[in-house]
């Protein structure tokens, strides 16, 4: 099989790859909410993860699409949902945009969020073009830093949720590692290409045990999605991953799969 460079696909992608994980706080729109003759019985709020951001037919501002995990859920579960979640939202305008929309009839919130808070798409543009470079170790270390500000975040819009609906149970929900290393090394990409990838994979692990524990000590719960994406990462032959292309703005977004199978089957098993 012939491998293909990150460093090309970086390249190519241009900004399609800086707000690969739609978490880039870019866009601050509005979002957009399910309508529905029944009450509303479960919200989803966060970034482009919860808008479903790559799962296709995206639209509106907030590139919400009608295959995100919410969906799925909602319709496996019965549920009457709405969607507030937008690309590009951090926990700060997750809770200036998004918490006061959420209707009073609400039992269950979900979100994704926190990526943004600290700069994933940035680490991942710069680490992927140039893994060694001083570009990406500045990136690394900037990342860090923001992710000692996470919990205090957190802790803040879990009390913000709790304000509007104090009888909601509140559900954060982890990020997918992207990639496959022990694939990419078989099909013959750079050995730093690979260590990239592992690192990337891990910093993954990183912001998602802060996003947990921050989680669970204010009150809420934690859904982990690493192990229902385990082995369709980047590059598999079963992907749930967005694969790069050509300006395509949702590189490293999970796909319609990713959010059924990854997301929604984790939330299925888990609540």
């Amino acid at each position: 099989m012939r491998a293909y460079p990150l460093r090309k696909f970086a390249a190519r992608t241009g900004a399609a790859v800086l707000v690969s994980l739609g978490l880039v706080a870019g866009i601050a729109g509005v979002p957009a909410t399910a309508q529905s003759a029944l009450p509303v019985t479960y919200t989803v709020l966060g970034d482009s993860y919860s808008a479903g951001s790559g799962g296709g037919a995206e639209t509106g501002l907030c590139l919400q699409s009608p295959n995100g995990y919410g969906t799925d859920y909602a319709a496996a579960t019965g549920r009457v949902m709405a969607n507030l979640a937008c690309y590009g939202a951090t926990t700060d305008s997750v809770q200036a945009l998004q918490v006061p929309r959420i209707p009073a009839t609400a039992k269950l919130v979900t979100l994704t969020v926190g990526g943004n808070d600290i700069g994933s798409g940035a680490v991942s543009a710069a680490c992927l073009a140039a893994p060694q470079s001083p570009t990406c170790t500045a990136a690394l270390t900037a990342s860090l830093q923001k992710l000692t500000q996470l919990p205090t975040k957190i802790k803040s819009l879990v009390k913000a949720i709790k304000d509007k609906v104090p009888a909601a149970k509140i559900v954060f929900l982890g990020y997918p590692s992207l990639f496959e290393p022990n694939n990419m090394a078989a099909a013959g990409f750079p050995a730093d290409q690979v260590a990239a990838a592992r690192q990337m994979n891990g910093a993954a692990v990183l912001l998602n045990g802060v996003i947990a524990f921050s989680a669970l000590t204010n009150g809420a719960r934690y859904v982990p999605v690493m192990w229902t994406f385990a082995g369709h990462g980047i590059p598999s032959a079963d992907q749930w991953i967005v694969g790069p292309g050509a300006g395509n703005p949702f590189v490293f977004h999970p796909n319609a799969a990713g959010y059924l199978h990854g997301y929604a089957a984790a939330l299925k098993i888990f609540l």
